[in-house]
């Protein structure tokens, strides 16, 4: 059976206030350092990306694109 069948992937899109957005990217990147959880280091490393992202998105605002007053 492939991903197709039986598909069993889980989501989490979470909004948070940008201070409670810099302490989970810390929080997550102590547990990914700490290797506790092997198993979730993919997952640990794409929360650290998307994060990371959204914070300088917030921190400094892009001057182009359709969201720009």
């Amino acid at each position: 059976m492939g991903m197709t069948d039986d598909d069993d992937t889980v989501y989490c899109d979470i909004q948070m206030p940008l201070a409670q957005g810099r302490e989970l990217l810390l929080l997550v990147t102590t547990l990914r350092e700490s290797n506790a959880h092997p198993t979730l280091n993919r997952v640990f490393e794409r929360m650290q990306r998307e994060l990371s992202i959204s914070i300088d998105i917030v921190e400094s605002p892009p001057t182009w694109g359709p969201w720009c007053q």
